[in-house]
C-alpha cells in the first residue's frame, strides 16, 4: 500500500467547506491551461508548466491559490496579497469569493510568464 499523497487525498483531508473552494480552484486552474502538470509538493497541490505557475493552500477556514511569480499579475482590482519578492495569493474564504475569469487569467498569466524567462 502507497503512503505517497495525491491531490486526491489532500482533497479528502479537507473540511468539506474549505474542500468544495479548493476543488473548484483545482477545477479552474485545470481548464485554464490543459497543458499543466498537476503534483504534490512542499505538502500542496502544485501547477507547472515551463516552471512552477501556482499551488493550492488551504486552512480550517479558507483555500488559497498561490502564485510563485505573483508580482508582475495584473491586478486591477488589488485582490492578490503578499508582500515578499515573488509569491502573491489569494484567499478564498466562501464559494461567491471566486472570480473565476479573472484567476484564470492569472494562471494563463503565470505560464506566459514562465515561458518568457
Amino acid at each position: 500500500m502507497s503512503t505517497k499523497k495525491t491531490v486526491e487525498s489532500w482533497m479528502a483531508a479537507l473540511d468539506p467547506p474549505v474542500r468544495e473552494m479548493a476543488e473548484a480552484l483545482r477545477q479552474l486552474v485545470l481548464d485554464a491551461d490543459p497543458d499543466l502538470s498537476e503534483s504534490i509538493k512542499w505538502g500542496n497541490p502544485v501547477y507547472e508548466k515551463n516552471g512552477k505557475a501556482c499551488h493550492l493552500a488551504a486552512t480550517g477556514a479558507y483555500a488559497a491559490l498561490r502564485f510563485f511569480g505573483g508580482v508582475p499579475l495584473a491586478d486591477p482590482d488589488r485582490l492578490l496579497e503578499g508582500r515578499g519578492n515573488k509569491m502573491r495569493h489569494v484567499k478564498i474564504k466562501r464559494m461567491s469569493d471566486i472570480r473565476a475569469g479573472q484567476y484564470a487569467a492569472w494562471v494563463r498569466e503565470a505560464v506566459a510568464l514562465n515561458q518568457r524567462s
